[in-house]
């Protein structure tokens, strides 16, 4: 039977529905996919970011933690100065852990893999530290700035759980996109304390603390003249006054005092007593400035500069002893 012209024209019309919805579904099907696609890709990306700089970050943990049980092993075949830096550099390093942690905690990345990889940093930065300054404590070594605030209860404990936590969820990525492979943290350290490797530390005697001062240059004002050694000709002044540079030979804190005493020796001037203190830095030193001291012309007096605190060091007095002669007035 012969369909009308109307009748043809709806088939037409309905052809044409199907065929524009199709077309619709077609292209929504391939912008969801592309759509799926790229952000597979920037998941991709993120991870593999993430993974290369998460992996900076545990080398160097593994290095540090590696490098302090060698020292803890072997530091006693090294100087005192030598062991002292090294640490300090340790500490250095591990400073630079609680900020580059920190800034791996975005964007978030799936199980909340780079928050876990930052709080687990933040405790071993600081365990790292609070085993350093144990070191050094022990020792009697300058505690590095880093080192000296960090205290965290049984450091060498929490570096060791941080690290079994931390090896059981390295593997979040590894099934994402990118399958990123995050590295292992190691733990030597605590194992390096456990053996005693500390305690024979402080019974090396290449390590032992030997301290050491010592007078290191005078200075008298006004200038004296020329005059044999050990024997200060001042003009006919009536004050005069004595600078004492001391320095410190031992890699250790070193409190000091100066005493400086005039004694008469021809009934003209008077006693005079001076004494001051100070606390000298690890190999450092110190410019005592004393208050001038009253004389009278022709004076001759013992001058008696001594420093205590700790022995004399290798060429360098804690006591220096000068005869003081001031020239008569030339009135009357």
């Amino acid at each position: 039977m012969a369909r009308s012209r109307a009748q043809r024209r709806r088939v037409s019309l309905g052809v044409l529905v199907v065929l524009v919805a199709t077309f619709l579904v077609l292209v929504f099907a391939r912008d969801v996919t592309r759509a799926a696609h790229g952000a597979t890709t920037a998941r991709r990306s993120e991870n593999l970011s993430f993974a290369a700089l998460a992996n900076a970050l545990l080398t160097s943990e593994n290095q540090v933690d590696a490098r302090l049980a060698y020292l803890l092993a072997h530091g006693g075949g090294l100087a005192r100065p030598v062991l002292g830096a090294r640490l300090d550099q340790l500490a250095q390093a591990v400073a630079a852990w609680p900020g580059e942690g920190r800034r791996l905690r975005s964007p978030h990345l799936a199980h909340g893999v780079n928050v876990e990889l930052d709080d687990l940093t933040q405790t071993r930065a600081a365990a790292t530290l609070d085993l350093i300054a144990t070191v050094e404590r022990a020792l009697r070594l300058p505690v590095s700035p880093g080192a000296a605030a960090a205290v965290t209860p049984n450091p060498a404990n929490a570096l060791r759980a941080t690290s079994l936590r931390w090896n059981r969820e390295r593997f979040a990525l590894v099934r994402e996109p990118g399958h990123a492979a995050l590295l292992a943290t190691s733990a030597q350290t605590p194992g390096a304390l456990r053996a005693g490797d500390l305690a024979a530390l402080e019974r090396s005697r290449r390590l032992a603390l030997v301290r050491a001062i010592g007078i290191a240059a005078v200075r008298v004002v006004p200038a004296p003249l020329p005059a044999p050694a050990g024997t200060l000709v001042v003009p006919p002044v009536t004050r005069v006054t004595i600078d004492v540079s001391v320095v410190n030979l031992a890699d250790a804190v070193q409190p000091v005092t100066l005493s400086l005493s005039v004694t008469p020796l021809n009934g003209r001037g008077s006693l005079s007593v001076q004494r001051a203190r100070a606390t000298l830095s690890p190999l450092g030193g110190w410019a005592f400035s004393l208050a001038p001291f009253v004389t009278a012309p022709s004076e001759r007096a013992r001058v008696v500069v001594r420093v205590s605190g700790a022995p004399a060091g290798p060429g360098l007095p804690v006591e220096r002893t000068y005869t003081l002669v001031l020239s008569p007035s030339g009135i009357g």
